[in-house]
């Protein structure tokens, strides 16, 4: 990479990582491409970007902005993940590669919400229910109190209805 072609990089994720909602510096020493390869594109199903980067221009990236504190994780082999749509989601993707058997990575350090945050408030982040879920809980819980008083109002009817059946059919019986 020539100096533009780096400049551009840099300009280009600088933007991608202001955008991003959850971030992690993961460790994947001893990953082969073909592990490699199958986190990539799992990540990439959940729209979670992923970059291999060195860690002088990862500093370039990371030290003019809110993510100063992640500067001092960038040693040894880095790769940078980070989602730019519910942090959630991007926080579940990540975290669920982490404890795969087979694969080598540890997370080094998590953003979250344009903030540093540790590697136990990271996965604490990947354990909450996502935007999805939320709203549509959210929806059930609007929709359940008109639905059970609908029910009530159709039950009422039904109830009488017995009710006037069975008073007939022992009327019946009596004469």
């Amino acid at each position: 990479m020539n100096r533009t072609e780096k400049e551009a990089f840099v300009n280009q994720l600088r933007d991608g990582v202001g955008q991003s909602q959850a971030m992690a510096l993961i460790s994947f020493a001893g990953l082969d491409v073909e592990k490699m390869t199958a986190f990539r594109l799992s990540l990439k199903k959940q729209k979670v970007n992923v970059k291999v980067l060195k860690n002088t221009l990862a500093e370039r990236v990371l030290d003019g902005g809110e993510y100063k504190g992640l500067v001092p994780h960038l040693q040894g082999p880095t790769l940078l993940a980070y989602g730019t749509t519910d942090p959630v989601v991007a926080a579940k993707a990540i975290c669920e590669w982490i404890g795969k058997e087979g694969f080598d990575l540890k997370i080094k350090a998590g953003a979250a919400l344009g903030k540093a945050v540790s590697i136990e408030q990271f996965k604490a982040l990947s354990k909450l229910p996502g935007r999805n879920d939320l709203f549509v809980s959210f929806l059930w819980g609007l929709k359940s109190p008109p639905t059970k008083f609908l029910y009530a109002l159709s039950d009422a009817p039904k109830r009488l209805g017995y009710a006037l059946a069975a008073l007939r059919s022992k009327k019946e019986k009596e004469a």
